[in-house]
Protein backbone atom coordinates (compact mmCIF):
# COMPACT_ATOMS: atom_id res chain seq x y z
CA UNK A 1 0.00 0.00 0.00
CA UNK A 2 1.49 3.66 -1.35
CA UNK A 3 1.32 6.97 -0.03
CA UNK A 4 2.06 8.50 -3.10
CA UNK A 5 -0.99 9.40 -4.41
CA UNK A 6 -1.95 12.16 -7.00
CA UNK A 7 -3.96 15.10 -5.74
CA UNK A 8 -4.86 16.98 -8.84
CA UNK A 9 -3.82 20.41 -9.63
CA UNK A 10 -7.26 22.16 -9.30
CA UNK A 11 -7.96 20.70 -5.69
CA UNK A 12 -4.04 21.79 -4.53
CA UNK A 13 -3.80 24.86 -5.74
CA UNK A 14 -7.70 25.52 -4.78
CA UNK A 15 -7.69 24.24 -0.74
CA UNK A 16 -4.05 25.59 -0.20
CA UNK A 17 -5.78 29.42 -1.86
CA UNK A 18 -8.23 28.60 1.00
CA UNK A 19 -6.05 28.05 3.76
CA UNK A 20 -4.35 31.43 2.77
CA UNK A 21 -7.21 33.35 3.57
CA UNK A 22 -8.54 31.34 6.58
CA UNK A 23 -4.98 32.37 7.74
CA UNK A 24 -4.77 35.83 6.87
CA UNK A 25 -8.54 36.40 8.29
CA UNK A 26 -7.98 34.98 11.72
CA UNK A 27 -5.53 35.64 14.42
CA UNK A 28 -4.71 31.78 15.54
CA UNK A 29 -4.26 31.63 11.26
CA UNK A 30 -1.70 33.85 11.32
CA UNK A 31 0.38 32.36 14.23
CA UNK A 32 -0.15 29.11 12.69
CA UNK A 33 1.85 30.25 9.44
CA UNK A 34 4.12 32.56 11.29
CA UNK A 35 5.03 28.78 13.83
CA UNK A 36 5.38 30.28 17.10
CA UNK A 37 4.81 27.41 19.64
CA UNK A 38 4.50 28.43 23.02
CA UNK A 39 7.74 28.04 25.03
CA UNK A 40 9.50 26.88 28.16
CA UNK A 41 6.45 25.01 30.24
CA UNK A 42 8.12 21.99 31.21
CA UNK A 43 11.30 23.57 32.16
CA UNK A 44 9.95 25.64 34.66
CA UNK A 45 8.90 22.22 36.46
CA UNK A 46 11.61 21.88 39.50
CA UNK A 47 13.20 17.91 39.74
CA UNK A 48 11.88 17.87 43.01
CA UNK A 49 12.98 14.76 45.81
CA UNK A 50 10.04 12.42 46.07
CA UNK A 51 9.48 8.99 47.62
CA UNK A 52 6.77 7.32 46.50
CA UNK A 53 5.86 4.78 49.92
CA UNK A 54 3.79 1.79 50.32
CA UNK A 55 2.81 0.87 46.89
CA UNK A 56 3.05 -2.06 44.51
CA UNK A 57 6.37 -1.66 42.71
CA UNK A 58 6.80 -2.92 39.32
CA UNK A 59 10.67 -2.41 38.72
CA UNK A 60 11.28 -4.55 35.41
CA UNK A 61 14.16 -4.84 36.47
CA UNK A 62 14.95 -8.87 37.19
CA UNK A 63 17.79 -8.16 39.60
CA UNK A 64 15.20 -6.18 41.94
CA UNK A 65 12.05 -7.74 41.01
CA UNK A 66 8.27 -6.97 41.86
CA UNK A 67 7.39 -5.21 45.29
CA UNK A 68 4.42 -5.98 47.07
CA UNK A 69 4.88 -2.92 49.16
CA UNK A 70 7.52 -0.81 48.59
CA UNK A 71 9.15 2.42 47.74
CA UNK A 72 10.60 4.61 45.07
CA UNK A 73 13.15 7.51 45.76
CA UNK A 74 13.81 10.23 43.68
CA UNK A 75 15.71 13.08 43.71
CA UNK A 76 17.50 15.09 40.81
CA UNK A 77 15.88 13.43 38.70
CA UNK A 78 17.41 10.05 39.01
CA UNK A 79 16.41 7.07 40.54
CA UNK A 80 18.04 6.63 44.13
CA UNK A 81 16.77 3.66 45.86
CA UNK A 82 14.32 1.04 45.62
CA UNK A 83 13.26 -0.69 47.97
CA UNK A 84 11.05 -1.09 51.62
CA UNK A 85 11.10 1.28 54.38
CA UNK A 86 13.51 3.78 52.33
CA UNK A 87 15.17 6.43 54.46
CA UNK A 88 14.71 9.81 52.37
CA UNK A 89 14.65 12.66 55.14
CA UNK A 90 13.35 15.93 53.25
CA UNK A 91 11.55 14.10 50.20
CA UNK A 92 7.98 15.07 49.13
CA UNK A 93 6.31 11.68 50.28
CA UNK A 94 3.62 10.22 47.64
CA UNK A 95 1.65 8.23 48.80
CA UNK A 96 1.42 4.75 47.09
CA UNK A 97 -0.50 2.65 49.09
CA UNK A 98 -3.31 1.31 46.75
CA UNK A 99 -1.40 2.34 43.62
CA UNK A 100 0.95 0.20 41.14
CA UNK A 101 4.26 1.97 40.18
CA UNK A 102 5.83 1.26 37.02
CA UNK A 103 8.02 2.46 34.64
CA UNK A 104 6.71 5.05 32.12
CA UNK A 105 5.58 3.15 29.10
CA UNK A 106 7.65 3.98 25.51
CA UNK A 107 6.01 4.14 22.04
CA UNK A 108 8.73 3.61 19.01
CA UNK A 109 6.77 4.97 16.18
CA UNK A 110 4.13 7.64 16.18
CA UNK A 111 3.39 10.27 13.53
CA UNK A 112 2.06 12.93 15.90
CA UNK A 113 1.88 15.90 13.40
CA UNK A 114 -1.48 14.29 12.58
CA UNK A 115 -3.04 13.78 15.81
CA UNK A 116 -5.47 17.07 14.85
CA UNK A 117 -6.86 14.85 12.63
CA UNK A 118 -8.22 12.02 14.70
CA UNK A 119 -10.53 9.86 12.97
CA UNK A 120 -10.50 12.02 9.43
CA UNK A 121 -9.42 8.52 7.74
CA UNK A 122 -12.31 7.35 5.67
CA UNK A 123 -14.10 4.20 4.82
CA UNK A 124 -13.69 3.83 1.40
CA UNK A 125 -10.61 3.96 -0.58
CA UNK A 126 -10.95 8.01 -2.12
CA UNK A 127 -11.01 9.13 1.81
CA UNK A 128 -8.61 6.58 3.51
CA UNK A 129 -5.43 7.18 5.42
CA UNK A 130 -3.00 7.50 2.61
CA UNK A 131 -4.96 9.86 0.38
CA UNK A 132 -5.73 11.90 3.30
CA UNK A 133 -3.37 12.37 4.92
CA UNK A 134 -1.34 13.27 2.00
CA UNK A 135 -3.41 16.11 1.21
CA UNK A 136 -3.38 17.02 5.08
CA UNK A 137 0.19 16.85 5.04
CA UNK A 138 0.31 19.50 2.02
CA UNK A 139 -1.92 21.65 3.45
CA UNK A 140 -0.77 22.10 7.27
CA UNK A 141 1.42 24.82 8.16
CA UNK A 142 4.29 24.13 10.85
CA UNK A 143 2.26 25.33 14.05
CA UNK A 144 -0.23 22.89 12.75
CA UNK A 145 2.16 20.03 12.66
CA UNK A 146 3.27 21.83 16.49
CA UNK A 147 -0.66 21.55 17.30
CA UNK A 148 -1.13 17.92 15.99
CA UNK A 149 2.52 17.07 18.34
CA UNK A 150 1.17 19.25 21.03
CA UNK A 151 -2.25 17.09 21.66
CA UNK A 152 -0.40 13.88 20.73
CA UNK A 153 2.22 14.40 23.65
CA UNK A 154 -0.56 15.50 26.32
CA UNK A 155 -2.62 12.37 25.33
CA UNK A 156 0.73 10.34 25.80
CA UNK A 157 1.52 12.11 28.87
CA UNK A 158 -1.75 11.70 30.19
CA UNK A 159 -2.22 7.57 29.92
CA UNK A 160 1.48 6.76 30.69
CA UNK A 161 3.79 6.85 28.21
CA UNK A 162 6.65 8.96 29.28
CA UNK A 163 9.13 8.25 25.93
CA UNK A 164 7.69 8.54 22.32
CA UNK A 165 9.35 8.24 18.86
CA UNK A 166 7.91 11.13 16.85
CA UNK A 167 8.34 9.79 13.48
CA UNK A 168 7.67 13.11 11.45
CA UNK A 169 7.34 12.62 7.88
CA UNK A 170 5.25 16.06 7.25
CA UNK A 171 8.39 18.51 7.46
CA UNK A 172 7.78 20.36 4.10
CA UNK A 173 10.40 22.91 5.61
CA UNK A 174 12.76 23.20 7.81
CA UNK A 175 10.40 25.53 9.82
CA UNK A 176 7.80 22.64 10.60
CA UNK A 177 11.08 20.44 12.29
CA UNK A 178 12.04 23.51 14.31
CA UNK A 179 8.02 24.14 15.39
CA UNK A 180 7.75 20.08 16.70
CA UNK A 181 10.84 20.88 18.26
CA UNK A 182 9.99 23.63 19.95
CA UNK A 183 6.50 21.89 21.01
CA UNK A 184 9.10 18.91 22.58
CA UNK A 185 10.52 21.46 24.71
CA UNK A 186 7.19 22.91 25.52
CA UNK A 187 5.18 20.05 27.01
CA UNK A 188 8.33 17.65 27.81
CA UNK A 189 8.20 13.90 28.09
CA UNK A 190 11.38 11.80 26.67
CA UNK A 191 11.02 11.39 22.70
CA UNK A 192 13.36 10.37 19.88
CA UNK A 193 12.80 12.93 17.32
CA UNK A 194 13.05 10.87 13.74
CA UNK A 195 13.78 13.67 10.94
CA UNK A 196 11.35 12.32 7.97
CA UNK A 197 10.69 13.46 4.23
CA UNK A 198 7.71 14.96 3.64
CA UNK A 199 4.64 14.92 1.03
CA UNK A 200 7.19 16.50 -1.36
CA UNK A 201 9.55 14.18 -0.86
CA UNK A 202 9.88 12.42 -4.63
CA UNK A 203 10.67 8.70 -4.92
CA UNK A 204 14.08 9.13 -6.32
CA UNK A 205 15.11 11.87 -3.53
CA UNK A 206 16.56 11.50 -0.10
CA UNK A 207 15.03 13.05 3.06
CA UNK A 208 16.54 16.52 3.94
CA UNK A 209 19.91 15.22 4.84
CA UNK A 210 21.31 18.72 4.95
CA UNK A 211 18.58 19.57 7.31
CA UNK A 212 19.21 17.00 9.33
CA UNK A 213 22.69 17.91 10.48
CA UNK A 214 21.13 21.68 10.57
CA UNK A 215 18.50 20.23 13.37
CA UNK A 216 21.75 18.40 15.42
CA UNK A 217 24.03 21.03 15.52
CA UNK A 218 21.43 23.73 16.39
CA UNK A 219 19.12 21.76 18.57
CA UNK A 220 21.01 19.14 19.52
CA UNK A 221 24.69 20.38 19.70
CA UNK A 222 24.13 20.18 23.60
CA UNK A 223 21.46 18.04 25.20
CA UNK A 224 18.11 19.63 25.00
CA UNK A 225 17.39 19.11 29.03
CA UNK A 226 18.56 15.26 28.20
CA UNK A 227 15.01 14.54 26.40
CA UNK A 228 15.45 14.58 22.62
CA UNK A 229 17.40 12.23 20.92
CA UNK A 230 17.68 12.65 17.23
CA UNK A 231 17.19 10.21 14.80
CA UNK A 232 15.67 9.60 11.01
CA UNK A 233 12.42 7.94 9.59
CA UNK A 234 13.54 6.59 6.26
CA UNK A 235 11.06 5.24 3.68
CA UNK A 236 13.20 1.89 3.37
CA UNK A 237 14.05 0.26 0.20
CA UNK A 238 10.36 -0.78 -0.82
CA UNK A 239 9.91 2.61 -1.35
CA UNK A 240 13.27 3.86 -2.91
CA UNK A 241 16.57 2.68 -4.72
CA UNK A 242 19.10 0.99 -2.53
CA UNK A 243 21.31 3.75 -3.64
CA UNK A 244 19.13 6.63 -1.62
CA UNK A 245 18.01 3.67 1.55
CA UNK A 246 22.01 4.12 1.70
CA UNK A 247 22.93 7.37 1.58
CA UNK A 248 20.28 7.76 4.33
CA UNK A 249 21.23 5.32 6.56
CA UNK A 250 25.26 5.89 6.16
CA UNK A 251 24.67 9.68 7.14
CA UNK A 252 22.77 8.83 10.06
CA UNK A 253 25.44 6.33 11.30
CA UNK A 254 28.03 9.36 10.82
CA UNK A 255 26.16 12.00 12.48
CA UNK A 256 25.55 8.84 15.26
CA UNK A 257 21.55 9.04 15.42
CA UNK A 258 18.93 6.37 15.42
CA UNK A 259 16.94 4.58 12.46
CA UNK A 260 13.85 4.32 11.46
CA UNK A 261 12.07 2.29 8.23
CA UNK A 262 8.60 1.23 7.48
CA UNK A 263 9.24 -2.26 6.22
CA UNK A 264 6.87 -5.18 4.84
CA UNK A 265 2.97 -3.46 4.79
CA UNK A 266 2.17 -4.89 1.66
CA UNK A 267 2.92 -8.76 0.68
CA UNK A 268 3.38 -8.12 -2.85
CA UNK A 269 5.93 -5.51 -2.20
CA UNK A 270 7.67 -7.76 0.40
CA UNK A 271 8.12 -10.63 -2.64
CA UNK A 272 9.36 -7.82 -5.07
CA UNK A 273 11.96 -5.76 -3.00
CA UNK A 274 13.30 -8.44 -0.68
CA UNK A 275 14.00 -5.13 1.45
CA UNK A 276 15.54 -7.28 4.46
CA UNK A 277 17.40 -9.44 2.10
CA UNK A 278 18.85 -6.20 0.64
CA UNK A 279 19.46 -4.17 3.66
CA UNK A 280 21.29 -7.15 5.00
CA UNK A 281 23.13 -7.34 1.55
CA UNK A 282 24.05 -3.81 1.84
CA UNK A 283 25.01 -4.13 5.69
CA UNK A 284 22.18 -2.03 6.64
CA UNK A 285 20.30 -3.56 9.39
CA UNK A 286 21.23 -4.00 13.14
CA UNK A 287 20.07 -2.69 16.45
CA UNK A 288 20.44 0.89 15.65
CA UNK A 289 17.94 0.33 12.52
CA UNK A 290 14.19 0.06 14.06
CA UNK A 291 11.74 -1.67 11.80
CA UNK A 292 8.31 -0.75 11.97
CA UNK A 293 5.03 -3.13 11.12
CA UNK A 294 6.75 -5.52 8.94
CA UNK A 295 3.65 -7.51 9.14
CA UNK A 296 4.48 -9.70 5.71
CA UNK A 297 7.85 -11.24 6.35
CA UNK A 298 8.92 -14.46 5.58
CA UNK A 299 11.10 -17.11 7.45
CA UNK A 300 14.01 -16.59 5.93
CA UNK A 301 13.80 -12.71 6.56
CA UNK A 302 12.94 -13.67 10.61
CA UNK A 303 16.34 -15.14 11.50
CA UNK A 304 17.97 -12.36 9.45
CA UNK A 305 16.77 -9.90 11.55
CA UNK A 306 17.29 -12.14 14.68
CA UNK A 307 20.88 -12.44 13.55
CA UNK A 308 21.47 -8.98 12.61
CA UNK A 309 19.64 -8.12 16.39
CA UNK A 310 17.41 -5.63 14.13
CA UNK A 311 14.20 -4.59 16.80
CA UNK A 312 10.69 -4.15 14.91
CA UNK A 313 8.20 -2.12 16.13
CA UNK A 314 4.64 -3.14 16.16
CA UNK A 315 1.10 -1.34 15.82
CA UNK A 316 -1.66 -3.80 16.19
CA UNK A 317 -4.61 -1.28 15.58
CA UNK A 318 -3.36 0.40 12.81
CA UNK A 319 -1.97 -2.85 11.49
CA UNK A 320 -5.20 -4.39 11.35
CA UNK A 321 -7.20 -1.47 10.22
CA UNK A 322 -4.94 -0.96 7.32
CA UNK A 323 -5.04 -4.53 6.15
CA UNK A 324 -1.22 -4.64 6.55
CA UNK A 325 -1.94 -8.25 8.02
CA UNK A 326 -2.14 -10.05 11.46
CA UNK A 327 0.52 -8.20 14.02
CA UNK A 328 2.98 -11.32 13.54
CA UNK A 329 4.50 -10.85 17.46
CA UNK A 330 4.87 -14.78 18.32
CA UNK A 331 7.01 -15.01 15.01
CA UNK A 332 9.39 -12.72 16.20
CA UNK A 333 9.75 -13.43 18.95
CA UNK A 334 9.82 -17.33 18.19
CA UNK A 335 13.86 -16.32 17.02
CA UNK A 336 14.79 -13.73 19.15
CA UNK A 337 13.59 -10.31 17.76
CA UNK A 338 13.14 -7.59 19.53
CA UNK A 339 9.96 -6.20 19.36
CA UNK A 340 8.62 -3.17 21.04
CA UNK A 341 5.22 -1.61 20.93
CA UNK A 342 3.47 1.65 19.04
CA UNK A 343 0.57 3.79 18.20
CA UNK A 344 1.90 4.40 14.49
CA UNK A 345 -1.50 7.53 13.87
CA UNK A 346 -4.53 8.20 16.06
CA UNK A 347 -5.94 9.13 12.17
CA UNK A 348 -6.34 5.16 12.25
CA UNK A 349 -6.61 4.53 15.76
CA UNK A 350 -8.49 6.64 17.13
CA UNK A 351 -6.51 6.56 20.23
CA UNK A 352 -2.62 6.31 22.10
CA UNK A 353 -3.57 4.13 24.41
CA UNK A 354 -0.60 1.78 25.41
CA UNK A 355 -2.73 -0.28 27.49
CA UNK A 356 -4.69 -1.26 25.01
CA UNK A 357 -2.42 -1.64 22.82
CA UNK A 358 -0.74 -4.55 24.81
CA UNK A 359 -3.96 -6.07 25.57
CA UNK A 360 -4.67 -6.33 22.31
CA UNK A 361 -1.04 -7.98 21.41
CA UNK A 362 -2.10 -10.36 23.62
CA UNK A 363 -5.32 -11.45 22.49
CA UNK A 364 -3.50 -11.75 18.61
CA UNK A 365 -0.46 -13.58 20.19
CA UNK A 366 -2.77 -16.23 21.78
CA UNK A 367 -5.82 -16.20 19.03
CA UNK A 368 -2.81 -17.18 16.89
CA UNK A 369 -1.48 -19.85 19.22
CA UNK A 370 -5.27 -20.84 19.34
CA UNK A 371 -3.56 -21.07 23.25
CA UNK A 372 -4.69 -19.05 26.45
CA UNK A 373 -0.98 -19.22 27.23
CA UNK A 374 0.75 -17.82 23.83
CA UNK A 375 2.07 -14.56 25.38
CA UNK A 376 2.21 -13.92 29.56
CA UNK A 377 1.17 -10.17 30.12
CA UNK A 378 4.87 -9.73 31.94
CA UNK A 379 6.47 -10.15 28.67
CA UNK A 380 4.17 -7.81 27.53
CA UNK A 381 4.64 -5.06 29.29
CA UNK A 382 8.74 -5.55 28.92
CA UNK A 383 7.89 -5.04 25.62
CA UNK A 384 6.12 -1.72 26.55
CA UNK A 385 8.73 -0.68 28.77
CA UNK A 386 12.56 -2.35 28.74
CA UNK A 387 12.09 -3.17 25.14
CA UNK A 388 10.94 -0.10 24.00
CA UNK A 389 14.29 1.69 25.59
CA UNK A 390 16.41 -0.85 23.98
CA UNK A 391 14.69 -0.29 20.52
CA UNK A 392 15.30 3.50 21.17
CA UNK A 393 19.00 3.32 22.47
CA UNK A 394 17.64 4.71 25.74
CA UNK A 395 18.10 1.10 28.00
CA UNK A 396 20.48 2.40 30.11
CA UNK A 397 18.70 5.94 30.44
CA UNK A 398 14.98 4.53 30.94
CA UNK A 399 12.73 1.57 30.79
CA UNK A 400 12.93 -0.04 34.57
CA UNK A 401 13.08 1.74 37.84
CA UNK A 402 16.92 0.65 38.76
CA UNK A 403 18.61 3.10 40.75
CA UNK A 404 21.00 5.29 38.79
CA UNK A 405 18.29 5.56 35.71
CA UNK A 406 16.56 8.56 35.33
CA UNK A 407 12.88 9.10 37.26
CA UNK A 408 10.39 8.02 34.21
CA UNK A 409 7.39 6.66 36.46
CA UNK A 410 4.40 6.12 36.45
CA UNK A 411 1.41 5.67 39.41
CA UNK A 412 -1.39 3.78 38.77
CA UNK A 413 -4.79 3.96 41.09
CA UNK A 414 -6.36 0.76 41.85
CA UNK A 415 -9.25 1.72 43.12
CA UNK A 416 -11.49 2.81 40.43
CA UNK A 417 -14.13 0.32 39.51
CA UNK A 418 -12.32 -1.36 36.11
CA UNK A 419 -9.38 -2.10 38.29
CA UNK A 420 -10.98 -3.98 41.22
CA UNK A 421 -10.48 -6.51 43.23
CA UNK A 422 -6.22 -5.72 43.70
CA UNK A 423 -5.22 -9.37 42.25
CA UNK A 424 -2.44 -10.01 40.20
CA UNK A 425 -0.76 -6.64 39.55
CA UNK A 426 0.95 -7.04 36.12
CA UNK A 427 -2.37 -8.25 34.85
CA UNK A 428 -4.13 -6.00 36.13
CA UNK A 429 -1.91 -3.66 34.35
CA UNK A 430 -1.56 -5.34 30.88
CA UNK A 431 -5.77 -6.74 31.03
CA UNK A 432 -7.84 -4.08 33.09
CA UNK A 433 -5.47 -0.03 33.47
CA UNK A 434 -6.75 2.64 31.23
CA UNK A 435 -5.29 6.33 30.86
CA UNK A 436 -7.56 7.21 33.08
CA UNK A 437 -5.97 5.24 35.94
CA UNK A 438 -2.72 6.62 35.72
CA UNK A 439 -2.67 9.39 39.22
CA UNK A 440 0.18 10.61 38.68
CA UNK A 441 3.51 10.93 35.28
CA UNK A 442 7.17 11.50 36.19
CA UNK A 443 9.67 12.44 33.69
CA UNK A 444 13.48 12.78 34.58
CA UNK A 445 12.34 13.78 38.17
CA UNK A 446 9.17 16.34 36.99
CA UNK A 447 5.98 15.99 37.57
CA UNK A 448 4.04 16.50 34.45
CA UNK A 449 0.53 15.08 35.80
CA UNK A 450 -0.49 14.89 39.52
CA UNK A 451 -4.13 13.71 40.82
CA UNK A 452 -4.90 12.82 37.21
CA UNK A 453 -4.52 16.08 35.72
CA UNK A 454 -2.24 17.41 33.38
CA UNK A 455 0.91 20.03 34.45
CA UNK A 456 2.08 21.50 31.72
CA UNK A 457 -0.84 21.49 29.18
CA UNK A 458 -3.48 24.22 28.57
CA UNK A 459 -6.56 21.82 27.66
CA UNK A 460 -8.63 24.83 27.21
CA UNK A 461 -6.27 26.03 24.49
CA UNK A 462 -5.62 22.75 23.11
CA UNK A 463 -8.72 21.86 22.27
CA UNK A 464 -9.50 25.37 20.86
CA UNK A 465 -6.31 25.28 18.75
CA UNK A 466 -6.87 21.60 17.63
CA UNK A 467 -10.60 22.31 16.67
CA UNK A 468 -9.58 25.67 14.92
CA UNK A 469 -6.72 23.50 12.70
CA UNK A 470 -9.86 21.01 11.84
CA UNK A 471 -12.54 23.86 10.99
CA UNK A 472 -9.72 25.45 8.36
CA UNK A 473 -8.64 22.05 6.91
CA UNK A 474 -12.32 21.00 6.54
CA UNK A 475 -13.54 24.08 4.40
CA UNK A 476 -10.19 23.76 1.94
CA UNK A 477 -11.27 19.90 1.61
CA UNK A 478 -14.67 19.96 1.19
CA UNK A 479 -14.69 18.62 -2.19
CA UNK A 480 -12.12 16.09 -1.51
Amino acid sequence: MSDFTNISRRGLFGTAAAIGAASMLNPIGKAMAQGAPAAGAAQQIPRGEYVVRNACVLTMDPQIGNLLNGDVHVRNGAIVAVGANLAAPGAEVIDGKGMIVMPGMIETHWHMWGAVARNMAGDDEKHGYFPYSRVLGQLFTPEDNARGVRLALAEAINGGITTVNNWSHNLLSPEYADAEIKTHIDVGGRALFSYGYSRKTQRDETLPLKDVARVQKQWFGAPVDGLLTLGIATRGPENNTLEIVREEIETARKLGVRITSHMGTDAERVVKAKGIKVLAGANLLGPDVLLVHDTNTNEEDLHTLAATKTPVSMSPFTEGRTGFGITPVLDFLRVGVPVSLSVDTTLLCGNADMFAIMKAIQNLADAVAKSEFGLPAARILQMSTMDGARALGLEDKVGSLTPGKRADLIVVRTDAVNMLPFTEPVHMIVQSAQPSNVDLVMVDGRILKRNGKLTTIDLPRLAAEAAETVARINVAVKDF
